[in-house]
């Protein structure tokens, strides 16, 4: 068989790989999965085949060669897929970070200025939706900076009233913003 190998017979190559096949892959799949572990035993048949001129005229070491082969290669196999993940990961990771750099509100003053204005509206959605004498009160404390006190003498309420309207306000308006 191996003369014949080694003159170009395919018959031979062919025989010879049925033969050697099952103990390769089998010992090509404790290193690597199914799909990959073929690939390795393919590519140690195919190196064979290419360099057949050189085998032995008995074969005699061409089972360790056949052995330490699918072993160097599973390794080689494993070494640049950890390689490509590592590769994979690192640049995800510079990746994600670019976009988070570039689209966080704080570094991109477009971004920043959409998000105010979403924000705002949301805000002003909110407010609005509160009944109109707590809107009023909320408003004066809060946009014109007017103490409870000053809220009370120029609506002419009481003082503990306008507590109260704040009191609502800013509990409706939590309820209303958390959701968001």
């Amino acid at each position: 068989m191996i003369n014949g190998i080694r003159n170009g017979d395919r018959k031979a190559f062919n025989a010879f790989c049925i033969e050697r096949y099952p103990s390769l892959i089998s010992y090509a799949r404790l290193f690597l999965s199914n799909s990959w572990a073929d690939d390795v035993v393919q590519d140690v048949f195919f190196g064979v085949w290419q360099n057949r001129k050189k085998l032995e005229n008995d074969g005699s070491d061409l089972q360790s060669y056949l052995i330490r082969s699918v072993y160097n290669r599973c390794l080689n196999y494993l070494r640049k897929g950890r390689l490509a993940e590592n590769y994979r990961n690192e640049y995800e990771k510079r990746i994600a970070s670019l976009i988070n750099g570039y689209y966080a509100p704080d570094n991109n003053p477009v971004i920043a200025s959409i998000f105010n204005a979403d924000l705002r509206n949301i805000i002003d959605q909110a407010v609005n939706s509160l009944s109109p004498r707590c809107r009023e009160v909320f408003r004066m404390s809060y946009i014109d900076n007017l103490s409870e006190k000053q809220i009370a003498e120029k609506l002419g309420l009481s003082l503990s009233t306008v507590e109260n309207h704040m009191y609502s306000a800013l509990k409706q308006l939590r309820i209303k913003l958390s959701e968001v």
